[in-house]
């Protein structure tokens, strides 16, 4: 949220998910939905919602903070063709004459692409200094 601007301004970025692995799942819900932690009032219980990623069971340690709730988004989805049923099971199909064989599939095309890198913030899980990263990048996705 102490993103600033290129005029020197608070860019008043809120994150409002928060992406982690299976094996961080307990952890990220206690923080988010827990009233107490370790015996004190839990101040970020509530502030984001939770997405538990199976994908990054293979990166424990790597979670996200997202801002999704604005007009431009972090990551951008582009659906170029919608998906439809394509069905090969016409007796004049080859797989059908010469295997006996019916085939069903989807059919559809899309495209992803980073938005605003300033609405998205990660971490490896490690300490920044054991970590060879370039000066410029400070976490941001």
């Amino acid at each position: 949220m102490t993103v600033m601007g290129d005029n020197g301004r608070p860019l008043n970025i809120v994150p409002d998910l928060l992406v982690v692995s299976p094996q961080n799942e307990a952890v990220a819900r206690e923080l988010l939905f827990a009233d107490l932690i370790a015996g004190s009032t839990n101040v970020n219980k509530a502030t984001c919602e939770l997405l538990v990623v199976p994908e990054l069971s293979a990166y424990p340690e790597q979670w996200y903070l997202l801002c999704t709730k604005r007009y431009i988004k972090p990551l951008i989805f582009q659906e170029r063709e919608k998906p439809k049923l394509v069905c090969k099971n016409k007796d004049t199909d080859d797989n059908v004459f010469f295997d006996d064989q019916v085939i069903y599939g989807i059919k559809g095309r899309y495209n992803v692409g980073f938005g605003l890198w300033q609405l998205a913030y990660g971490s490896t899980g490690k300490d920044s200094e054991t970590v060879e990263s370039k000066p410029e990048n400070n976490g941001e996705l």
